[in-house]
């Protein structure tokens, strides 16, 4: 099976993070783990922040990002159809599309969920008036109980 992983669970590989040890478990078990190539936007904000937050150096930061780059190689988006779908499903549970475009990437990758450590993400996207999508986000904390990790 195949899980998307959103900035939220991808920035704890190299951040020391609440639950910074069941994201780097996603990377190290059977599940095939993509995640979209718009999410290196956030991850390269991040690791600027970092520097900006005086926690790391300039070169700190761009190591940062070629880990977080190399460890899970983005998936190309540019020739999926992801803007519409990631705006109906905004619409439909009151959420920022920047959030559900990576709903709209698991399912035009036929991805079993989105795993996210975003309590309010998680809780909008229960409310979505399709049973499928609305069980689509699995919390990090839930998919590490799952597998005995938590």
């Amino acid at each position: 099976m195949t899980l998307v992983v959103d900035a939220s669970v991808a920035l704890k590989w190299v951040l020391e993070e609440p639950d910074s040890h069941l994201a780097q478990a996603l990377t190290e078990g059977e599940e095939e783990v993509l995640v979209p190539d718009f999410w290196l936007n956030e991850a390269a904000n991040v690791c600027w922040l970092q520097v900006r937050k005086g926690k790391w150096s300039a070169d700190e930061a761009r190591e940062g990002l070629a880990l977080l780059r190399a460890l899970v190689p983005p998936t190309a988006t540019s020739d999926l159809d992801l803007h519409d779908v990631a705006l109906d499903i905004g619409l439909a549970v009151n959420h920022s599309t920047y959030d559900t475009l990576y709903v709209a990437f698991a399912v035009a990758m036929g991805a079993r969920g989105v795993v996210a450590a975003d309590g309010p993400f998680a809780r909008d996207m229960g409310r979505h008036p399709d049973p499928a999508l609305a069980t689509m986000l699995i919390p990090l904390a839930e998919w590490g109980q799952g597998r005995g990790l938590a």
